[in-house]
């Protein structure tokens, strides 16, 4: 099978699932949901804590378990503790657990990789760990399924039509980015384009969206999902250029690592939440 083929089938496959667990089971809160980050943001911050290894020549103290805990510890402070700062307490103890852990490894080698490993580990906190946490904060909305489809539907229909544009009318106008010479301006005028459409017809026509989204606001979330979800892209990319690496890893047909996959749902996820709680 062609990467396109795979590329193809596996959008087929993980957008109706991601779908199903939304719709079907937002029992405890979206349990399986929270379930499902957790998972992600272990294997994404597996393959990080592996690029930020190859481009640094540091290891990591941070074990990739730990970040699963950030969205967990939101899910029950939304669930169980609303008014306990869990999410906070959880980053200071992983913040404490890496700086404790340098103090008595960092002599092996007289410090010198000490700023690069706390620097290695504390983005590991952020990216993946804290910035999972907002696809739980999301779900705490009233109209939650509705709003996380909508999410989802914007990031993947930005990655859709970003490449089908860009196959089409991008092969004169490529190389506007160069961590990415492969993004055309077709493909990002296209995604964008597309992104706003799918953005205004989704809040005209969805109930419990439609009475609270106004058309110009459909317009911006439309428009910084977009944006913010190809800055996630390419600042992934920018990761595998240090790492001297094409892919994050291979775990998913036709696309690569998980980090591949979600890189734009890390960094547009913040955007959209903040955006509907002004909203």
């Amino acid at each position: 099978m062609s990467s396109f083929g795979k590329r193809v089938l596996t959008t087929v496959v993980a957008v109706p699932t991601i779908f199903c667990i939304i719709f079907f089971l937002p029992q405890k809160s979206y349990l399986a949901l929270t379930l499902l980050v957790m998972g992600a943001a272990v294997i994404s911050a597996r393959e990080l804590k592996q690029l930020y290894t190859k481009a640094e020549n540091a290891d990591l103290h941070i074990h990739t378990w730990m970040v699963a805990l950030l969205p967990l510890a939101k899910w029950l402070e939304i669930a169980y503790f609303q008014q306990f700062p869990l999410l906070d307490l959880t980053i200071v103890v992983l913040a404490i657990f890496v700086y404790a852990t340098e103090l008595f490894t960092g002599p092996n080698d007289s410090f010198s990789k000490t700023l690069s490993r706390i620097g290695g580990s504390s983005l590991l906190i952020i990216y993946p760990g804290l910035l999972m946490t907002f696809l739980i904060r999301i779900a705490a909305f009233p109209h939650a399924s509705a709003y996380l489809i909508l999410f989802f539907l914007l990031v993947f229909g930005n990655d859709v039509f970003a490449f089908i544009f860009g196959m089409s009318f991008g092969k004169n106008n490529k190389g506007i980015f160069k961590v990415s010479p492969n993004k055309s301006i077709a493909g990002f005028l296209g995604g964008l384009a597309m992104t706003i459409v799918l953005s205004v017809i989704y809040c005209y026509f969805i109930p419990g969206v439609r009475e609270e989204i106004s058309l110009l606001e459909a317009i911006l979330l439309g428009l910084a999902t977009n944006t913010s979800a190809n800055i996630g892209d390419l600042i992934e990319s920018a990761f595998k250029r240090a790492a001297k690496v094409k892919d994050s890893g291979t775990i998913i047909p036709g696309r690569g690592g998980l980090l591949d996959s979600i890189d734009s749902i890390l960094a547009s996820a913040p955007v959209f939440w903040v955006l509907l709680r002004f909203f």
